[in-house]
């Protein structure tokens, strides 16, 4: 495993750690840990060389002579200047030593002489020999059952011994660790083994970070909080700042933005190092949330620090740079980039790969792809990189995707963008719904309806969560940041509540208002009944008795028309009131896609958004109409034509001058005719409006609705435009409009005839079997 807190001492360059930028929670430490690393032996550093020659000299073959010759060769070790040569002075102490402590059977030297010597081994980067001599030095540990060295050689073998791949996915590395962990956890009671403990605990959190095992990352970091404030130890902002990356990943981000400005703030109150990391964490949370601006200044806190030969900057830059691309300023990113690159110029630091990125993107946000190409081929056929975090290889692929996919190179787009989804969870938010987006276009641009309805549920899911997130994002920070301004929130919180029992009170007192005024009009009406029941039953007595029994029949038969009458007129004011509600649902609809599509910017999605809209429109007119006229159940087709006509000529906003021809008979049709209709008209005037007259100044389209014999209508529309292609069959066509118009023709048992002569013509033939519909023409 890459760990979050990794100096390998056996490369020149610093290995990338998991970095918080783009779409990634990554998390980056330039060290260890602010404090010094405790060296593997207690042996008094101040002694001069000479005197140590002297009482080395003066020495008999026991175990003090062990000790001055280990001391005489950590001496060579630590020197800075002419390293190779001091090595090689060391090496024969080392030797001497070795040999002394076998011959005096003295395990407790022979610890002591394989720890110094792993050093030594540290310095030359002999890794496997390291590695050895350190389980040597374990094995020695256990035999004379000394925990305390124990832990301390299992410390220093996961310290000083980088890991490798094979480390990684065997768990060695982790192992070390743990077992360091566990041994200082049992006996260790001073300062320097519980920040020891801590440090590896941490560490393990880590691994489990990165195993996705979130839950037992946060319990383990719960636990080196509690370490370090109970002994005081340093590095206290350290372990908020990973817990902020697990929140991240776990997708619980005001938790995330709560710790990462609590590393800040600790290390602050602390007097420690605000490091890099802790601002570039709460840069991160803030990315993760969409909030590029509030991202964007704590990046640059790192950014504009003072070291500018930092090749840590080159991660920041990338930061930054993903964040202005999100508010469309790649050319001034670019320029940040530039700066940045000639103010390091430490190109080989191992760092430069992730502003090889950054320019890659900043250059195909600018549609300069050609320059794009050249970084993103970079990136993609260095071999190097595969010894990268996973998190970053993951932003490597979702930046060639988006790359691809913005030249329309589908299948290489959907190449890396699956590669970048088996890797998904370690993206933020953002980026995960755009990656979701794109597979969603790439799916319908590639005829694979099932993955799109996948991808765009996904694309949905996250957005939402993203969303209802952000206002528990928003509650935490101003608990952290702001506590005074937490009472005015909790103020202002009651006084909605106030607004909120206010309106109810009212709301109540509005329907006992209403409810006595419906009792007051309902007395009154029972009371005219009454009277009216009372003048009827005097006339009737008043009749001959001949005709009591006429008039008794007539009675009841009135009693009946007067029901028939009323449950008729409730029916009708039912049917309008249905359609008037049908009327109004859908141009709530309409305005909700129109509101869609102000968030929307690839232009295919808005087109079809508003010929969604000019479909609900044809229908919404024909419930209009119901609802105003008196008939509930037919339409004059003549008026709804003109007027649906006239609003895609509004709403189709076209600087071609194009003129109409209206022939339409008057006719009445039931809806279940005049809405497919409607739809076919508006079907083919948009087509029209978009495909017939390309290239031309104009046109005219031409509308008749005649009757061929009776009960057999024609509906006719027809363009002088371009007409279609020679080798275009409307029949086998698959498009979403004539697919619409068969369809619908078929729904009214039509014929649908599409031809091009002279521009195109659609006809459908119908049929209208029910008698007096139709009125005389004007």
């Amino acid at each position: 495993m890459i760990r979050n807190i990794v100096l390998h001492k056996y490369t020149n360059k610093l290995v990338i750690c998991m970095v918080m930028i783009g779409i990634f929670s990554l998390v980056i430490f330039k060290g260890h840990s602010s404090s010094t690393i405790i060296q593997e032996n207690n042996l008094n550093q101040k002694d001069s060389l000479q005197k140590l020659n002297k009482l080395l000299a003066g020495s008999v073959p026991d175990t003090n002579r062990v000790k001055y010759l280990i001391k005489i060769a950590n001496h060579f070790i630590n020197q800075q200047e002419n390293k190779r040569e001091n090595l090689a002075k060391a090496l024969p102490y080392l030797q001497k030593a070795h040999f002394l402590s076998n011959q005096l059977k003295s395990s407790n030297w022979e610890f002591h002489t394989l720890m110094v010597y792993a050093l030594f081994l540290n310095k030359q980067r002999l890794r496997e020999q390291q590695a050895l001599t350190y389980e040597k030095a374990i094995a020695i540990a256990k035999k004379i059952g000394n925990k305390h060295f124990e832990a301390s050689a299992w410390y220093f073998y996961y310290i000083n011994v980088p890991d490798t791949v094979s480390d990684y996915k065997n768990k060695t590395f982790y192992n070390r660790a743990a077992n360091a962990h566990a041994l200082y956890k049992e006996i260790g009671t001073s300062f320097d083994e519980k920040y020891k403990e801590a440090t590896l605990l941490k560490t393990m959190a880590d691994f489990h970070l990165e195993e996705e095992k979130f839950d037992l990352s946060i319990k383990e970091l719960f636990e080196v909080i509690a370490l370090d404030k109970k002994f005081k130890l340093p590095d206290l902002p350290m372990a908020y700042d990973l817990l902020s990356a697990v929140y991240e990943r776990k997708g619980e981000l005001s938790k995330a933005l709560n710790y990462a400005l609590l590393s800040v703030k600790t290390a602050q109150s602390s007097h420690e190092e605000v490091l890099g990391t802790y601002l570039n964490r709460v840069g991160s949370a803030y990315e993760a949330m969409g909030k590029a601006k509030e991202s964007i200044s704590w990046y640059s806190k790192t950014l504009n620090g003072p070291d500018k030969k930092d090749p840590f900057r080159f991660i920041t830059a990338y930061a930054i740079t993903s964040q202005m691309i999100k508010l469309g300023e790649a050319k001034k990113a670019l320029s940040i980039l530039q700066k940045t690159w000639s103010e390091v110029g430490n190109p080989s630091s191992g760092h430069q790969y992730f502003i090889f990125l950054a320019f890659g993107e900043c250059y195909a946000a600018l549609k300069k792809y050609d320059l794009a190409k050249v970084y993103f081929d970079k990136l993609l056929e260095d071999a190097t990189l595969k010894t990268y975090s996973n998190p970053f290889q993951t932003s490597v692929f979702f930046s060639a995707s988006e790359f691809y996919f913005a030249q329309n190179k589908y299948q290489l787009a959907l190449e890396f963008a699956e590669k970048a989804r088996e890797n998904q969870i370690s993206m933020t938010l953002p980026r995960q719904i755009r990656l979701n987006e794109i597979l969603y276009k790439i799916d319908l641009s590639t005829d694979r309806p099932a993955e799109a309805i996948i991808h765009l549920q996904a694309f949905h899911k996250l957005r939402d969560s993203m969303l209802s997130q952000e206002n528990l994002n928003t509650i935490e920070r101003l608990k952290i940041e702001f506590q005074a301004a937490q009472k005015e929130n909790d103020n202002e919180i009651l006084r909605k509540k106030s607004q909120l029992q206010s309106q109810e009170l009212n709301r109540i007192q509005w329907i006992k208002n209403a409810t006595f005024t419906g009792l007051a009009f309902l007395t009154i009406v029972l009371i005219l009944i009454y009277g009216r029941f009372r003048l009827k039953k005097k006339l009737h007595d008043t009749l001959v008795k001949k005709k009591a029994d006429i008039d008794l029949a007539y009675a009841k038969l009135e009693v009946n028309v007067q029901q028939k009458n009323k449950l008729i007129e409730e029916k009708e004011s039912l049917i309008k009131e249905v359609h008037h509600r049908v009327k109004n649902n859908l141009q709530l609809t309409m305005s909700l896609l129109n509101s869609q599509s102000y968030y929307l910017e690839d232009l295919s999605a808005i087109e079809a958004i508003k010929e969604s809209q000019h479909r609900l429109k044809s229908i919404a007119l024909i419930h209009q109409k119901l609802y105003q006229t008196e008939n509930v159940t037919t339409i004059n087709i003549q008026p709804y034509i003109v007027e649906l006509v006239e609003y895609l000529k509004e709403s189709i906003n076209d600087d071609k001058k194009i003129s109409f021809e209206l022939d339409i008979l008057n006719l009445e049709l039931d809806i279940s005719k005049a809405v497919p209709l409607g739809l076919i008209i508006n079907e083919a005037i948009t087509n029209i409006f978009k495909y017939a007259f390309q290239g031309m100044p104009g046109g005219k389209i031409v509308i008749k609705l005649k009757e061929q014999q009776e009960d057999r209508y024609e509906l006719f529309i027809k363009d002088n435009g371009i007409g279609l292609a020679p080798d275009f069959d409307y029949e086998q066509s698959n498009t979403l409009g004539i697919i619409l118009m068969k369809g619908l023709s078929a729904q009214i048992d039509g014929t649908f005839i599409m031809e091009s002569y002279n521009g195109v013509s659609v006809s459908l033939i119908f049929t209208n079997s029910n008698e007096d519909l139709f009125l005389p023409n004007d």
